[in-house]
């Protein structure tokens, strides 16, 4: 008996020493149970404007990333810059947050103050975060800016372009830091890979870090990336701005691996919409923004500012190294709202309702099959998608008058036609009634939308007004 209760004794000892090993293991390895996170967020890049999908296009960097992950084959984003950011940082489609249209220098809202984004849910698990880049989701009020939406730190530029070499939008200077305006000479992309750097040698090894590279190329202006200031070539301008512009990721991704951070960091690659793609010389007349479009979106219909394939459908690449197997291919329909309930589910925490859905399981090798369909809009023009069905309204251009406006409606099988060739319209009927009345049935947001009737944004030139960091913010509303 004696025997047996000092063999428990010795037991309960060995037993506790090994649990007290644990707990100081688990709480030595934080780094390794929250990943770092990088999401680099590129600007107007088309379907086939990189080299996995396009082998003329020289993306070595971008296609050694999607060679150590999953490329997500039907990943779909918003057809324009601002909304797609707003449905990345809330998980919520268009219809909920209310950003339908770009944010311009006119523009005195913003993404909604009250919506909880990304950066802040990550904060309250001690991630150190950064916005390196492109903002684009309002700048008049002080609440709209990244700092005061959940990002430590934020540099690079408001509004939704700039020239790459002058950092000029609309008349005024738009580069800083943390709300101060700088004066720096270089390509921005160059200055925005140099900032993720710095911030991936500065981070403690013992916090994660949450990093949304969002770069600006390849949107307008067309400017070669050489700094010679010659006059672009059209597309073969815009393929060496891309070329510039994998170069970059590239040395962003060789500071990870040179730290050692690779397998404790999960990347994501994805474009804020389709390409711009070639217009009408009477559009580009009409829209200035729409100029410069020559981007390939290969099979897809159309490109940005259109809710079909070739406006929504975006590159897209997770690569974590160890934990996500390489080399693979998904075509499980996934859209950028489903981005945060993704990471949050991979770091279980709750965040309410929200319209995107974890695809965690994706990321594990399997396929995904939507609770809810998705849905895009952009003035007027609406899109349902309930895979593999795709409901379109395309409306009139809102330059035309009320008297020549008229919708026009589609229905697509995307599984047998991802160009969009083949309205199954009168062939389907009850299919089209159905999911017509699921997409008028959405209740809809309105915050910010298109407005025909102020003057365009430019992108690049002379300095004609204050920098964007020193506008005078309107009164907060009460």
């Amino acid at each position: 008996m004696r025997l047996l209760q000092k063999s428990l004794v010795a037991f309960l000892a060995l037993a506790a020493t090994a649990l007290l090993f644990v707990e100081t293991t688990l709480a030595s390895s934080d780094r390794q149970v929250y990943p770092n996170i990088l999401i680099i967020l590129v600007d107007d890049l088309g379907w086939h404007d990189v080299g996995y999908h396009n082998p003329t296009i020289g993306t070595p960097h971008i296609d050694a990333l999607a060679d150590s992950g999953v490329r997500l084959d039907q990943f779909y984003a918003n057809p324009t810059c601002s909304p797609s950011r707003a449905s990345l940082l809330t998980g919520l489609f268009s219809r909920s947050h209310g950003v339908h249209a770009p944010v311009t220098h006119t523009s005195e809202k913003g993404l909604p103050v009250e919506l909880p984004l990304l950066p802040q849910f990550l904060s309250k698990l001690g991630y150190s975060t950064h916005l390196v880049g492109k903002w684009h989701l309002g700048s008049r009020d002080p609440r709209l800016l990244p700092t005061a939406r959940g990002f430590d730190s934020f540099y690079g530029h408001l509004n939704g372009g700039i020239g790459y070499f002058d950092h000029v939008f609309s008349g005024g200077l738009d580069w800083q830091r943390n709300g101060v305006t700088i004066r720096e000479d270089g390509h921005a992309s160059s200055l925005l890979a140099a900032e993720a750097r710095r911030i991936v040698e500065a981070q403690p090894t013992e916090q994660p870090f949450f990093m949304l590279l969002a770069f600006n190329a390849p949107h307008t202006p067309l400017e070669e990336p050489d700094g010679s200031g010659r006059g672009h070539s059209g597309r073969e301008t815009l393929v060496r701005m891309i070329g510039h512009l994998d170069s970059e990721i590239g040395s962003v991704l060789n500071v990870i691996d040179r730290k050692g951070l690779r397998e404790d960091t999960l990347i994501m690659f994805v474009s804020d919409n389709g390409g711009s793609a070639p217009k009408p010389w009477l559009l580009e007349f009409l829209i200035p923004p729409l100029r410069d479009g020559y981007s390939d979106n290969g099979p897809l219909r159309q490109g940005k500012g259109s809710v079909f394939e070739g406006g929504i459908r975006v590159p897209s690449v997770v690569s974590w190294p160890g934990t996500i197997a390489g080399a693979s291919i998904n075509r499980s329909p996934l859209h950028l709202a489903d981005v945060m309930p993704t990471l949050l589910d991979m770091l279980d925490i709750e965040i309410g309702t929200v319209d995107g859905e974890s695809f965690l399981q994706v990321l594990r090798g399997d396929i995904k099959s939507r609770e809810q369909p998705i849905h895009v809009s952009i003035a007027g023009s609406r899109a349902m998608i309930d895979w593999p069905w795709k409901i379109v309204q395309e409306a009139s251009l809102p330059i035309l008058p009320k008297l020549l406006q008229r919708d026009s409606w589609y229905l697509f099988n995307l599984e047998n036609d991802e160009g969009e060739l083949n309205n199954l319209a009168k062939e389907a009927p009850e299919v089209l009634r159905q999911m017509r009345a699921r997409l008028e049935y959405q209740p809809t947001r309105n915050e910010v939308v298109f407005d025909m009737n102020q003057p365009w944004d430019t992108f690049g030139g002379e300095e004609t007004r204050e920098p964007w960091s020193e506008v005078t913010v309107y009164p907060p509303e009460k």
